[in-house]
């Protein structure tokens, strides 16, 4: 078989401009993407799309029709922006929608059987709720990604898991599939981070204490990520792969290397891999200051997953070429 190049999907071409000093670093989207494009030995081995905007009537099949419109109409109060994060202007609902319709790319790709693994350079927005946004999140991508999955694959797609990595628990993510036993939601998260006044219930919750370094975490993670898959067979899986548990992040509060995030992101891959189970890798947070580090890590985790699947690829061919 020849290489499919992994696709990759990117939201930075809905430029949002935030007010000096504003600490969302928004510019890590496109120094990821450019930090990939240069890196010369993954050349030929993806390819990059811009992020389609979602369409309304994905984005309502998770979100309240009232939330939705006044987000996009720019009708919220200042009080319900102040709590997304970001201040109101077209340009952010524009990327917000890049942001969500991007993930729905991905999951495509890969339920249509053309890749393995697809990937946005962005997304993640897993404290978005039905009825409200919070935490730089307005609409959660993968939710409307996963309920779009539902909808058009049916038992293709069932059960879903989203495994959430991230160091802050994915609280609107648990909070919309609350009720939904065709959507496992997974959240390894940092015990005495954000959110505190509105945490809620996944599927597993797996809170972590203070400074956890890399083996312990990693420890926790091999504890759970086999049985998961065993216990679950899961058709399609989301992989939220913030990297603010680095000890070098601002909001973390996690003992990380970059050494260690490299080996959760190939313990990802390999189970995927192995299980045969479809894979639409997010972004999520990262906050260094400065960003260098944090955009190091996300490059990271898609430079890893291309050469996870490339090898796995080239296994598969007995050592065949990648390319025909």
């Amino acid at each position: 078989r020849t290489w499919n190049p992994i696709p990759l999907f990117y939201a930075d071409w809905a430029e949002v401009i935030l007010p000096d000093g504003h600490r969302f670093p928004m510019d890590k989207y496109r120094r990821t993407r450019l930090a990939i494009e240069e890196d010369a030995s993954l050349r030929g081995l993806f390819r990059l799309a811009p992020s389609p905007l979602a369409k309304m009537s994905e984005v309502l099949a998770v979100h309240c029709a009232e939330y939705a419109s006044k987000f996009v109409e720019g009708r919220l109060s200042d009080h319900e922006m102040r709590t997304i994060g970001f201040p109101w202007t077209p340009s952010t609902v524009q990327r917000s929608l890049a942001s969500t319709g991007g993930t729905v790319a991905c999951m495509h790709e890969v339920m249509l059987g053309r890749v393995p693994v697809a990937a946005q350079l962005a997304g993640g927005t897993h404290h978005a709720f039905a009825d409200r946004g919070e935490g730089f999140c307005a609409f959660n991508d993968m939710a409307v990604a996963a309920t779009s999955a539902l909808q058009t694959y049916g038992d293709q797609a069932d059960p879903i898991l989203i495994l959430d990595l991230d160091v802050h628990q994915g609280n609107g993510t648990a909070s919309i599939f609350e009720d939904e036993e065709r959507v496992v939601t997974f959240d390894m998260f940092g015990d005495k981070n954000y959110p505190w006044k509105t945490r809620m219930k996944n599927t597993y919750d797996v809170p972590l204490k203070d400074t956890m370094g890399d083996q312990e975490y990693l420890t926790v993670l091999e504890e759970w990520l086999p049985w998961l898959f065993t216990e679950h067979a899961p058709k399609l899986v989301f992989f939220q792969a913030g990297v603010d548990a680095l000890m070098v992040d601002s909001f973390g509060r996690l003992g990380m290397t970059r050494a260690g995030m490299l080996r959760r992101n190939v313990r990802v891959y390999r189970e995927c891999i192995e299980r045969g189970v479809p894979l639409v890798i997010c972004m999520g947070g990262g906050y260094s200051r400065p960003m260098d580090e944090s955009v190091a890590a996300h490059t990271e985790v898609y430079a890893s997953a291309i050469r996870s699947y490339v090898e796995a690829h080239l296994l598969n061919n007995e050592g065949g070429h990648v390319f025909s």
